[in-house]
């Protein structure tokens, strides 16, 4: 029997994995030297290098209340992350600046580690910012001593006013104003469980002073007040205020969002050809197939677990280049792209790509169906940076202008000819109100003094010509106006009314409304799921978000057949929505019909342009093997996940979107460029890549 390998991390460390990162003693500025720049900006904060401490623990531990809240004021009082000042643009005094944050955190962090007392908050001050050389003395008299900056001080930016004033006591009124009223006032230190909920107060009736009006507020009782508004009476202890107001606010605080996670796929399932020809894949198959640069395990994944992963991904990682009809190496494009297999996990999330190490991460099983999703954001990256987007390009579109035309694509559609006329005749409403407003302004009060049911007569005869567009209309109600009351329409109303009879002039013609655009259904779906399972939203609608999406409904259509490890998630962002009156429907937020169409036509576009810039290969990849004629083999992979009992909605089931393509269009100019060349130009020449933009 053949001894089993075990699959281990294959390739380049990625580094920068959650398993390999500085844990509880925080940051040091060595750990810079293992970072790129990008890390270093996302990492370089002060609760990664100064542990946010457990203050209750403190005080539970014998520390007393106010000196824990001066620890708190001071550790508040540094800027969260590296303060760069004007020149600090290059990347290695960008790094140097880091280096001196992280060092000045480790700084504060050691005097305030030894303060235990209020003695020791009394000597804080002289400890750091004297003994350090940041501040020195420059004078003493009546008024008391006075310190200035010293050099040191002032070419280090995290030593701010705001940090030498926490640390700064100047006597002990001040220590009881800064730290011991104020504690008491934000209820520092007091249990979670007998905490008064932030913007209410508890107060106790003494039966002396009573704002009812019926007369029914009992003495000796509490109450809740908000601001200056009491919103609960008569509780017989304070107890039962807090009780009270603690489980008001809950009930006021609970939003019903619940955040929307995939759900793991029952089986996961492919018919496309038979790529691996029944062997199992191994971490030098993507090396050398796929020019991956490296690839992770969880520490946490057995044998099996890597080689399904592996099997899954490799099969998924070929359908997605057979799909897109480009070279396999463009999948790690170009070599800069890793791949991990539950070692990176993050939160709730069951995949996702890492741009500060340009890895993607599946996770054991919830991660399958996800890939083409976070692939996308791989090559939302990559091209961000070779067109100089500062980040991804879905954040900065105009860099290139088919992916702002994507953008606008998913987001908008034009308008129907009936929505068209429902809006301009919605607008034409809205003018004529504002027309007619103007002119009861100017007319009606002066009419309705001085005028008889004669001149009110005419003066609605004018008004339905005004409002009709007649020319003349406004001389014609300026007369009317002069003969009744002696007094015309002031000039600036005039000037309005004549500006509205010309714009209603031009209404009354017969004319087809501009076509407009409207929001697409994918997009108003987006919002509303953001607006159900968001705490702060943002997520769901944003560019990034969204064009991951419909990529993945397009790379899903372009499959020949299912590849559910690729795409099984293309179609899940499936949520019951009702409105107000408890009417339940279905949201998708995931484009469909004539929307997808319009997208996956701007995708093929994408995808040809890339080609032609040569950022992309263009490859008609040969069919493999189809798995129908493969041989029986003792290596071949099982089927993953038994089919689910009972009825269950297939992927296959859902119809294919019918897309335009100009995959054929470049194959063809490709074949007959290739014809033009002789044999032996073909052979010598070198392959070229796409400029550095």
């Amino acid at each position: 029997m053949a001894k089993q390998v075990q699959h281990e991390d294959f390739g380049e460390k990625i580094g920068g994995a959650k398993k390999d990162l500085w844990k509880e003693r925080g940051l040091l500025s060595d750990d810079l030297a293992g970072m790129n720049g990008r890390e270093a900006d996302k990492y370089v904060k002060k609760d990664n290098i100064w542990r946010k401490p457990d203050y209750q623990a403190m005080i539970d531990s014998g520390m007393p209340v106010d000196v824990a809240f001066f620890f708190k004021t001071v550790r508040d009082s540094l800027p969260a992350s590296p303060v760069y000042l004007y020149g600090d643009e290059a990347p290695e005094k960008r790094l140097a600046r880091q280096e001196q944050y992280i060092d000045t955190v480790r700084e504060v962090q050691g005097i305030m580690d030894s303060v235990k007392t209020k003695a020791d908050v009394m000597a804080a001050y002289r400890r750091f910012c004297l003994d350090n050389g940041y501040m020195e003395q420059i004078a003493e008299g009546m008024s008391g001593t006075r310190y200035g900056w010293t050099e040191k001080g002032q070419n280090n930016p995290v030593i701010t006013n705001k940090l030498v004033n926490a640390f700064h006591v100047s006597s002990e009124y001040a220590y009881q104003r800064n730290f011991v009223q104020k504690a008491a006032k934000q209820q520092f230190g007091v249990s979670k469980e007998d905490k008064v909920p932030k913007g209410y107060e508890i107060r106790h009736n003494d039966g002396k002073n009573t704002w009812s009006k019926d007369d029914d507020w009992k003495p000796d009782t509490w109450y809740v007040a908000k601001g200056h508004r009491i919103i609960k009476t008569n509780l017989a202890t304070k107890a039962d205020a807090l009780k009270w107001v603690q489980d008001f606010a809950k009930q006021r605080a609970t939003s019903g969002k619940k955040r929307f996670v995939p759900k793991q796929l029952a089986a996961v399932r492919r018919d496309g050809p038979d790529y691996r020809r029944g062997r199992d894949a191994t971490g030098q198959d993507y090396l050398d197939t796929f020019g991956f640069r490296g690839g992770e395990f969880g520490n946490w994944m057995n044998h099996n677990d890597r080689q399904a992963s592996l099997n899954m991904g490799f099969d998924a990682l070929k359908d997605l280049a057979a799909a897109l009809k480009i070279s396999d190496r463009d999948v790690s494009y170009g070599g800069s792209l890793s791949i991990a297999f539950g070692a990176r996990g993050s939160g709730n999330a069951v995949a996702h790509y890492e741009p500060l190490r340009q890895v993607i991460n599946l996770t054991k099983m919830n991660g399958a169906g996800s890939l083409a999703h976070e692939w996308w954001h791989g090559l939302d990256d990559h091209l961000g940076g070779k067109l100089g987007a500062g980040g991804l390009l879905s954040e900065n579109p105009r860099k290139h202008p088919l992916m702002a035309k994507l953008i606008d694509t998913i987001k908008y559609k034009p308008e129907t000819p009936e929505q068209a006329a429902a809006r301009a005749g919605a607008q034409d409403a809205r003018t004529r109100k504002n027309a007619e407003g103007w002119l009861q302004n100017a007319m009606l009060p002066a009419l309705n003094r001085a005028g008889d049911d004669k001149a009110l007569a005419e003066y609605e005869i004018l008004k339905t010509a005004y409002l009709s567009g007649e020319p003349g209309s406004v001389d014609k109600l300026n007369d009317l106006k002069k003969s009744v009351t002696g007094r015309v329409i002031p000039k600036e109303d005039r000037d309005r009314l004549h500006t509205f009879e010309h714009i209603l002039q031009g209404m009354s013609a017969p004319s087809e409304p501009t076509i407009g655009k409207v929001p697409t259904e994918f997009y108003k779906s987006s919002k509303r799921m953001g607006e159900i399972s968001e705490k702060d939203g943002g997520y769901w609608d944003s560019n990034v978000e969204m064009m991951a999406r419909a990529f993945a409904t397009y790379v899903m259509d372009a499959l020949p057949g299912r590849s559910d490890y690729l795409a099984g998630h293309a179609e899940c962002a499936i949520a019951f929505d009702s409105d107000r009156d408890g009417n339940l429907s279905i949201l998708k937020a995931y484009p469909e019909g004539d929307e997808r169409r319009a997208i996956n036509a701007v995708f093929d576009e994408i995808v040809a342009e890339l080609k032609l810039q040569q950022y992309l290969t263009h490859d008609e990849h040969a069919q493999a093997e189809p798995p129908s004629e493969r041989q029986a083999s003792p290596r071949a992979a099982p089927e993953i996940g038994p089919d689910p009992p009972g009825e269950q909605l297939s992927f296959d089931s859902l119809p294919r979107q019918e897309r335009p393509s100009v995959m054929g269009k470049l194959a063809a100019a490709k074949e007959a460029v290739s014809k033009t060349e002789r044999p032996e130009q073909a052979a010598d020449k070198p392959k070229t890549k796409g400029p550095e933009l």
